[in-house]
């Protein structure tokens, strides 16, 4: 427990009030620090030590403060900043993890997604942009040749595992991919088609899931992991290959589920 003679903190009241009154007769025990509070520095004082008795940082308190330096000075009243506050501030001059930077990506291909789509919520999504969402979730995921779970992926296993989680199953290679579906322009591509490149002749040796605006997502061998690329750079300009459509991919863009065989 805090009391107001022990810890520096001044709480105003009106003249002759009833609070005025209680403060006079001694220490009035109060509930912890608040966004907003305010704490008179004692003789002694220092940033940290007031950081440390109030659960926040001498960071957060220079911040909540407008303070340049260190230097305090008995009297002068700061501002006791809130626990968020205190988080942010002591956050703010970490670097980014690559798994944070990945979710920041991840978040805005999403947002994005749901905006150029006019849709809000994943539930009210066709499936060819959930798909998308989850190949969105696994940016950053290392490349690793013959992979197809989440401890690493190759270009084709990472389709067909994102394929799998909504019960569409394709062929393990992007060689036998390529076969499936219908044949798709290039000015046609839509959301969760399978775009192809060949490093040479009429063979795919890559494949990637288009995600609208000119991009793909796939496991890079290059990047060695997960990423978004453009198909205008030249390097899958020249290798462009083609691109499938799933039907099964688009049964619910419609009102009616594709006809059994």
């Amino acid at each position: 427990m805090l009391f107001v003679s022990a810890s520096g903190y001044a709480k105003t009241a009106p003249s002759g009030s009833k609070s005025s009154s209680k403060a006079a007769q001694g220490p009035q025990p109060i509930s912890g620090p608040v966004s907003g509070e305010t704490y008179v520095v004692r003789k002694g004082d220092s940033l940290i030590k007031i950081a440390r008795e109030n659960q926040t940082t001498a960071k957060a308190l220079k911040a909540a403060n407008g303070l340049k330096g260190s230097k305090i000075k008995a009297g002068q009243k700061l501002v006791i900043p809130g626990s968020q506050v205190a988080a942010a501030a002591k956050d703010a001059g970490k670097p980014k993890t690559k798994s944070a930077i990945n979710e920041e990506l991840a978040a805005q291909y999403i947002s994005q997604l749901r905006s150029e789509n006019e849709v809000s919520d994943l539930e009210s999504q066709p499936t060819r942009l959930r798909l998308v969402e989850a190949g969105f979730k696994l940016l950053g995921v290392r490349y690793r040749r013959g992979g197809s779970g989440k401890t690493g992926f190759d270009c084709s296993g990472l389709v067909k595992s994102l394929f799998s989680e909504f019960n569409i199953d394709l062929p393990r290679s992007s060689r036998e991919q390529y076969k499936q579906g219908e044949e798709v322009d290039r000015d046609k591509l839509e959301v969760g088609d399978l775009v192809f490149f060949s490093s040479g002749g009429t063979r795919p040796t890559h494949v990637g899931i288009y995600v609208g605006d000119d991009k793909f997502i796939h496991a890079a061998v290059k990047a060695r992991k997960v990423i978004v690329s453009d198909l205008n750079k030249i390097w899958y300009t020249m290798r462009y290959l083609g691109a499938r459509r799933i039907a099964d991919l688009w049964w619910d863009d419609t009102e009616t589920a594709p006809e059994e065989p």
